[in-house]
């Protein structure tokens, strides 16, 4: 992947500025099962926590978790920024397949997002009822 322009990321892990052109290496991409400890690599991992064991343990919830042990609301997606020492990861899920999709969508145009002012912070929910016709909502942690 090559960045043609500067893009600058804000998150929990801080701000990552890259300039252009810089390339990036993608890693490789991996089913859960051949991850044998998600707190070792920085990663992105989509899909539930009742169907991605990598999801839960990221979350922090024992898989399978599925429906309210997941955490989620029913027809609502989840872009979450977790730190884990230096690394992280980004977690892409929600309650059924098409939650995950709509939230992989907003991740995969993030800059629309992000200039809308809806991707910031570490963690954003994803509601709707089809897969085009959604609402971004960052979440506000009270300290």
């Amino acid at each position: 992947m090559t960045f043609d322009k500067t893009v600058t990321m804000e998150g929990g892990a801080g701000t990552i500025t890259v300039e252009k052109p810089q390339r990036i290496e993608i890693g490789s991409a991996v089913l859960a099962s051949q991850v044998s400890d998600p707190t070792a690599v920085s990663l992105i991992s989509v899909g539930g926590s009742c169907i991605n064991s990598v999801t839960a343990e990221v979350m922090g919830l024992t898989y399978p978790a599925c429906g309210e042990a997941s955490g989620l609301a029913e027809g609502e997606g989840l872009i979450k920024l977790y730190e884990s020492g230096d690394k992280v990861a980004i977690v892409v899920a929600g309650w059924e397949a098409e939650d995950t999709t709509r939230a992989t969508r907003v991740l995969a145009d993030f800059k629309t997002y992000q200039e809308a002012g809806q991707l910031v912070g570490s963690e954003v929910k994803v509601t709707g009822t089809s897969a085009t016709e959604f609402t971004v909502t960052p979440v506000s942690k009270t300290e």
